[in-house]
């Protein structure tokens, strides 16, 4: 636990995954009706919420992702992206349970991810990146 809280090791997964937000942000934020179909797609939410989610979602993801990248309060961003990678990952399960096969829309349209183990496993890493993030300094 000490060396994942050395500040290299820490720091460096906190801009790792910060990155990694920030450029989900901004493929989200350019196509936000793309992103309503990629959450409708689910099938996990009233179909109500379905624009709101797409709307706001990519800005806390660029939120969390900046904090992070910048180191202004980057545990808290980390504790966010933590959460957000939690709620992706239950509906990625949700959607391999119900035998759907659709793209998951986590970077946007452009880039076309298969929900499936594959995603699971990408999500599993960044939750790993997430919690290393959220250490405290040594």
């Amino acid at each position: 636990m000490r060396l994942l809280a050395a500040t290299p090791v820490r720091r460096g997964a906190q801009v790792l995954l910060g990155a990694l937000f920030v450029y989900a942000a901004l493929a989200k934020i350019v196509d936000v009706a793309g992103l309503a179909t990629e959450v409708h797609n689910f099938r996990l939410v009233p179909l109500w919420s379905e624009n709101l989610i797409a709307m706001t979602l990519p800005w806390i993801e660029l939120l969390a992702g900046l904090a992070l990248v910048l180191g202004a309060r980057p545990r808290a961003g980390a504790w966010v992206a933590g959460a957000l990678l939690l709620v992706f990952t239950a509906g990625v399960a949700a959607a391999m349970a119900r035998g759907l096969d659709i793209t998951c829309g986590c970077f946007g349209t452009s880039s076309v991810t298969r929900v499936g183990w594959a995603k699971l496993a990408e999500n599993a890493g960044m939750l790993a990146l997430a919690a290393i993030g959220s250490l405290r300094p040594r």
